[in-house]
Formats: C-alpha cells, structure tokens, sequence
C-alpha cells in the first residue's frame, strides 16, 4: 500500500504509479517501467525521453511525523492494557475474594476444554466449518 502525496489517496498493493494522479513514487519511470532518479531526463536502460512525473518530494520530518501518528492508536491501546492488568492485579491482592472467582474461572475453562478435546474430530471440524462460513457471510 502506497500514499501519493500529490493527491492524498491510498493505492493497495506495490504499485509504480497513483491509480488517482498518475504520478509515480519517488522515481521517474519510462513506458517500459526502468526506474531512473528523480533528477534523470533520459532512461539509463533504454534512452526514452518519454519519462513519468514523479510525486512531490515529502521532508522528511513529515514522514517521521506521519509514522508517529500511525503508531498512536497502537501505544494507546498498549498503555491502556498495561493499566487495566495492573488495577486487576492490585484489585486482586487487596480483595482476596477475587483469586476464588479466578479459580472457578479457571476449572470452568478448563472443563470446558477438556470436553472440546473429547469430542470427535468431525464434529469440531463441522463446527469450526459452521463458525467460518457465517463469519465470511457477514462481511458486506
């Protein structure tokens, strides 16, 4: 996936040009696709002159920046997990009733997985088959 940032859309994939603009990624191309430098006005392999424009040059500051601002969400969702085990993990020292629901916790999913494993193969497999189509049905 490439952003072009002559007009600001998103082409999937690896493409050598912007399915919006046009305009190739940070290299010029000729019409049989030999990448050449920025600053080239003839092909190095095949000396076309017929060369494609390539997008706007981005400093390099606002790409650090834009990589910042990807991983927001990402440090956002880590700092909020760490606090909430860490308030779990208080809540569970200070409130000894809490490590009594953890155990019956615990023995009920491991019951529950011990009867998963006793069933024949067949059955999960059907399961697990049933479970998948209706996930892939829901996508629009």
């Amino acid at each position: 996936m490439k952003y072009c940032y002559q007009c600001g859309r998103v082409t999937v994939g690896e493409p050598l040009y912007c399915n919006s603009c046009g305009r190739s990624y940070n290299v010029k191309l000729c019409p049989r696709h030999h990448a050449n430098p920025r600053s080239a006005e003839v092909c190095a392999q095949c000396g076309s002159r017929d060369l494609s424009t390539p997008q706007p040059r981005v400093p390099i500051s606002i790409r650090v920046l834009a990589f910042l601002l990807s991983l927001g969400p990402g440090l956002l969702l880590v700092l909020v997990s760490v606090l909430a085990v860490v308030i779990f993990i208080r809540e569970v020292i200070e409130n000894p009733q809490w490590i009594v629901v953890l155990i019956l916790l615990g023995v009920a999913f491991g019951i529950l997985a011990w009867i998963w494993s006793e069933l024949p193969l067949w059955f999960r497999q059907l399961v697990r088959r049933l479970l998948t189509r209706k996930r892939k049905d829901d996508r629009p």
